[in-house]
Order: structure tokens, then sequence, then C-alpha cells
């Protein structure tokens, strides 16, 4: 049985070295105590990505992070230009350093 979830946003969010704006988080923990978790984000649609280290930071100023690899995508609200597209989570979402502090 799955354990609570928590759904929150990450801000400014670059997935590998590409910039693709703000995302839905949706994470939980299974029935084994494995942290499991999800990704929805538009992308255009020729965004080419398959995986990647996905890095935002939350509206509390926490930065997290973890790998990431393209699931499924769909057509997104604007038309033919982006797609709506689900990462899923293949291993810890961890809190980090800001970035823009260790470059």
């Amino acid at each position: 049985m799955a354990r609570p979830h928590r759904r929150f946003e990450l801000l400014d969010t670059v997935l590998g070295d590409l910039p693709i704006g703000h995302c839905t988080i949706d994470q939980w923990e299974d029935a084994r105590g494995d942290v499991q978790w999800t990704a929805r984000v538009l992308m255009a649609r020729a965004h080419g990505t398959k995986s990647g280290r996905l890095v935002g930071r939350t509206r509390e100023g926490w930065f997290l992070a973890g790998p990431a690899m393209f699931a499924t995508d769909q057509d997104g609200p604007r038309g033919g230009r982006s797609v709506l597209v689900e990462l899923h989570g293949t291993g810890a979402l961890v809190q980090i350093v800001d970035p823009a502090a260790t470059a």
C-alpha cells in the first residue's frame, strides 16, 4: 500500500542542460518504504530529451535534484507546439545546494 502523497511545484527547473520552466512533482513512499516520484511539465514538441538530472527550486527556496527518465507525452494546451511530458524518477529526489552558488 502506498503511503502519504505529496504534490508540489519545482520552479526554474532544468533537465540535463535544458531549461524546462516549472513542473509539478508527485512524491510518495511505496509499500517497500522507497520514495518514488514523477514530474509533469510542458515542453517543446521537439525537446529530444530521454533522460537526465532534474534540478529545480521549491517555493520555499530549497533546491532539489534527482535522475529522471522520459515516460510519456501527450498534446499540450498550446496546439502543436508543446507536449505535456511525464518524467519518472529513477532515484531519489534529494536536497542540494543552490547550483548557482557552486558555479
